[in-house]
């Protein structure tokens, strides 16, 4: 099936840009999410006539996009989970949590920019990419930490205070890998 992209899709191609996908991927993902449009001559018509003006949005959209990552660059997000003596969630960390922490503090970005492998699983500290548009992107630092009496979700400012809080995350993991190494140590010895 031949589509032609209304919004960039990462891995995929640009805005205005003519895609070949399999029907199914254009039929139940990419048109319904407005990704993009059935390829008939009318709409390359359009877009045709639309490209002029799609290069002056476009620049407007790298400018925000390169004022967000630079946003983002100096924001510690730290995310609290319930989590068991070996450090492992009861849970994960996904980027849709990521989004809705980055959200309730005021900066909007989608989390399908946020390019994370796999949900976090772990106590620990972790960077990871973002792309905010296809030519920017950014890091993100994340910080997962066992959750006390109250759930923490919350952003801070890089510096000081958040270097303090990776700090006592790798103490804390470094602690759980020692208590893991001495109870394996055990269990080999029995």
């Amino acid at each position: 099936m031949k589509v032609i992209l209304i919004d960039d899709v990462y891995g995929l191609g640009r805005r205005g840009e003519l895609a070949n996908v399999a029907d199914g991927y254009g039929r139940n993902y990419l048109i319904p999410k407005k990704l993009a449009v059935v390829a008939t001559p009318g709409n390359l018509n359009m877009v045709e006539e639309q490209r002029v003006s799609l290069a002056k949005k476009e620049s407007k959209y790298v400018e925000e996009a390169e004022l967000l990552a630079q946003e983002l660059g100096q924001v510690h997000i730290i995310i609290s989970r319930k989590a068991g003596d070996t450090g492992v969630l009861f849970g994960s960390v996904t980027s849709k949590d990521l989004e809705e922490v980055l959200s309730a503090n005021g900066i909007n970005l989608d989390r399908r920019k946020i390019l994370l492998k796999q949900p976090i699983k772990n106590i620990g500290n972790y960077r990871v990419e973002a792309r905010p548009h296809n030519d920017v992107e950014t890091t993100l630092l994340i910080s997962v930490t066992q959750e006390g009496d109250e759930p923490v979700a919350r952003t801070m400012p890089r510096g000081e205070d958040s270097d303090a809080v990776v700090q006592e995350v790798e103490a804390r993991v470094a602690e759980i890998e020692t208590l893991s190494s001495a109870a394996s140590a055990e269990e080999g010895a029995e």
